[in-house]
Protein backbone atom coordinates (compact mmCIF):
# COMPACT_ATOMS: atom_id res chain seq x y z
CA UNK A 1 0.00 0.00 0.00
CA UNK A 2 2.61 2.14 0.54
CA UNK A 3 3.84 2.40 -3.05
CA UNK A 4 0.25 3.70 -4.05
CA UNK A 5 0.82 6.74 -1.95
CA UNK A 6 4.29 7.67 -3.04
CA UNK A 7 4.77 10.41 -4.69
CA UNK A 8 6.77 10.37 -8.27
CA UNK A 9 10.19 12.03 -8.30
CA UNK A 10 10.65 14.14 -11.18
CA UNK A 11 13.79 13.51 -13.44
CA UNK A 12 15.89 16.79 -13.05
CA UNK A 13 17.50 17.55 -16.68
CA UNK A 14 21.22 18.05 -16.29
CA UNK A 15 21.80 19.35 -19.86
CA UNK A 16 19.41 22.19 -18.75
CA UNK A 17 21.32 25.61 -17.72
CA UNK A 18 24.33 23.59 -17.70
CA UNK A 19 27.47 25.67 -17.36
CA UNK A 20 29.55 24.10 -18.96
CA UNK A 21 27.49 23.07 -22.24
CA UNK A 22 26.34 26.23 -22.36
CA UNK A 23 29.50 28.89 -21.34
CA UNK A 24 28.83 32.26 -22.92
CA UNK A 25 33.07 32.64 -23.61
CA UNK A 26 35.04 29.28 -24.74
CA UNK A 27 38.20 28.69 -23.88
CA UNK A 28 40.69 29.60 -27.04
CA UNK A 29 43.50 26.75 -27.04
CA UNK A 30 45.21 29.34 -29.76
CA UNK A 31 45.83 32.49 -27.51
CA UNK A 32 46.93 30.24 -24.48
CA UNK A 33 49.57 28.15 -26.51
CA UNK A 34 51.26 31.13 -28.13
CA UNK A 35 51.53 32.06 -24.65
CA UNK A 36 53.55 29.60 -23.30
CA UNK A 37 55.77 28.54 -26.01
CA UNK A 38 58.51 30.79 -25.41
CA UNK A 39 58.35 29.20 -21.56
CA UNK A 40 58.42 25.87 -23.25
CA UNK A 41 61.58 26.45 -25.41
CA UNK A 42 63.09 28.22 -22.60
CA UNK A 43 62.90 24.98 -20.42
CA UNK A 44 64.07 22.96 -23.70
CA UNK A 45 67.05 25.02 -24.44
CA UNK A 46 67.88 25.73 -20.38
CA UNK A 47 67.97 21.58 -20.78
CA UNK A 48 69.87 20.87 -23.26
CA UNK A 49 72.53 23.73 -22.44
CA UNK A 50 73.50 22.05 -19.14
CA UNK A 51 73.50 18.40 -20.74
CA UNK A 52 75.95 19.95 -23.10
CA UNK A 53 78.01 21.88 -20.30
CA UNK A 54 78.02 19.06 -18.35
CA UNK A 55 79.43 16.21 -21.09
CA UNK A 56 81.74 19.26 -22.51
CA UNK A 57 83.49 19.58 -18.79
CA UNK A 58 83.67 15.60 -18.20
CA UNK A 59 85.01 14.94 -21.99
CA UNK A 60 87.64 17.93 -21.37
CA UNK A 61 89.03 16.71 -18.37
CA UNK A 62 89.14 12.47 -19.27
CA UNK A 63 89.51 12.16 -22.88
CA UNK A 64 89.06 15.05 -25.01
CA UNK A 65 87.93 13.53 -27.52
CA UNK A 66 85.13 15.07 -29.01
CA UNK A 67 84.71 17.72 -30.90
CA UNK A 68 82.69 20.30 -29.35
CA UNK A 69 79.36 20.31 -31.70
CA UNK A 70 78.86 17.22 -31.30
CA UNK A 71 78.73 16.65 -27.60
CA UNK A 72 74.87 18.19 -27.36
CA UNK A 73 74.03 14.88 -29.53
CA UNK A 74 74.82 12.60 -26.86
CA UNK A 75 71.08 13.61 -25.60
CA UNK A 76 69.48 11.19 -27.82
CA UNK A 77 70.61 7.82 -26.98
CA UNK A 78 70.07 8.72 -23.21
CA UNK A 79 66.54 10.14 -24.15
CA UNK A 80 65.97 7.24 -26.19
CA UNK A 81 66.77 5.22 -23.51
CA UNK A 82 64.07 6.63 -21.25
CA UNK A 83 61.64 6.34 -24.29
CA UNK A 84 62.53 2.65 -24.44
CA UNK A 85 61.81 1.90 -20.52
CA UNK A 86 58.53 3.58 -20.82
CA UNK A 87 57.64 0.66 -23.30
CA UNK A 88 59.54 -2.04 -21.93
CA UNK A 89 61.10 -1.48 -18.21
CA UNK A 90 64.56 -0.26 -17.08
CA UNK A 91 65.76 -3.52 -17.34
CA UNK A 92 67.73 -3.50 -20.87
CA UNK A 93 67.44 -7.53 -20.65
CA UNK A 94 63.61 -7.09 -20.95
CA UNK A 95 63.96 -4.83 -24.88
CA UNK A 96 64.79 -7.96 -26.90
CA UNK A 97 61.37 -7.49 -28.14
CA UNK A 98 62.82 -4.16 -30.39
CA UNK A 99 65.22 -7.04 -32.45
CA UNK A 100 64.03 -10.22 -32.12
CA UNK A 101 61.39 -12.86 -31.31
CA UNK A 102 58.72 -15.36 -32.62
CA UNK A 103 55.61 -14.11 -32.87
CA UNK A 104 52.68 -16.59 -32.29
CA UNK A 105 48.97 -16.03 -32.97
CA UNK A 106 46.81 -16.72 -29.40
CA UNK A 107 44.54 -19.49 -30.17
CA UNK A 108 40.66 -18.23 -29.55
CA UNK A 109 41.97 -14.93 -28.81
CA UNK A 110 39.01 -13.48 -31.32
CA UNK A 111 36.84 -15.46 -28.88
CA UNK A 112 37.43 -13.85 -25.29
CA UNK A 113 38.81 -11.03 -23.52
CA UNK A 114 42.74 -11.95 -22.63
CA UNK A 115 42.67 -8.67 -20.73
CA UNK A 116 39.57 -9.55 -18.83
CA UNK A 117 40.15 -13.15 -17.86
CA UNK A 118 43.84 -12.00 -16.74
CA UNK A 119 44.92 -14.93 -18.71
CA UNK A 120 47.91 -13.36 -20.20
CA UNK A 121 49.55 -12.24 -17.56
CA UNK A 122 49.32 -16.14 -16.56
CA UNK A 123 50.86 -17.14 -19.98
CA UNK A 124 53.88 -14.70 -19.11
CA UNK A 125 54.42 -16.32 -15.98
CA UNK A 126 54.29 -19.79 -17.40
CA UNK A 127 56.54 -19.58 -20.26
CA UNK A 128 59.44 -17.91 -18.47
CA UNK A 129 58.60 -14.41 -17.22
CA UNK A 130 59.23 -11.03 -19.04
CA UNK A 131 62.72 -12.42 -20.44
CA UNK A 132 61.29 -14.73 -22.80
CA UNK A 133 57.35 -13.88 -23.13
CA UNK A 134 56.36 -10.61 -24.65
CA UNK A 135 52.79 -9.68 -25.30
CA UNK A 136 52.55 -7.94 -28.25
CA UNK A 137 48.87 -6.99 -28.29
CA UNK A 138 45.62 -9.07 -27.28
CA UNK A 139 45.67 -11.48 -30.30
CA UNK A 140 49.46 -12.41 -30.35
CA UNK A 141 52.65 -13.20 -28.29
CA UNK A 142 56.25 -13.02 -29.29
CA UNK A 143 58.82 -15.76 -27.70
CA UNK A 144 62.50 -14.93 -27.36
CA UNK A 145 63.37 -18.73 -28.52
CA UNK A 146 62.10 -20.58 -31.41
CA UNK A 147 62.27 -23.65 -28.67
CA UNK A 148 59.34 -22.04 -26.42
CA UNK A 149 57.35 -21.02 -29.68
CA UNK A 150 57.09 -24.52 -30.97
CA UNK A 151 56.09 -25.95 -27.46
CA UNK A 152 53.07 -23.11 -27.29
CA UNK A 153 52.30 -23.66 -30.27
CA UNK A 154 52.34 -27.82 -30.02
CA UNK A 155 50.20 -27.35 -26.35
CA UNK A 156 47.99 -24.82 -27.95
CA UNK A 157 46.94 -26.24 -31.18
Amino acid sequence: MSSIFKKKSRVRNTRKNNPVIFSSHPYEYDEDFDDEIGVVLGIFAVVVLGFWGIIHLIDKFTFNFMPWWAEPFLIIPIGGYFVVADFFGRNPLHWWPLIWGYKIKIPGSEKYNWEVLGIRDELVEKYGGPLNVYVVDADHIKFRKKRDAVIFSLRNF
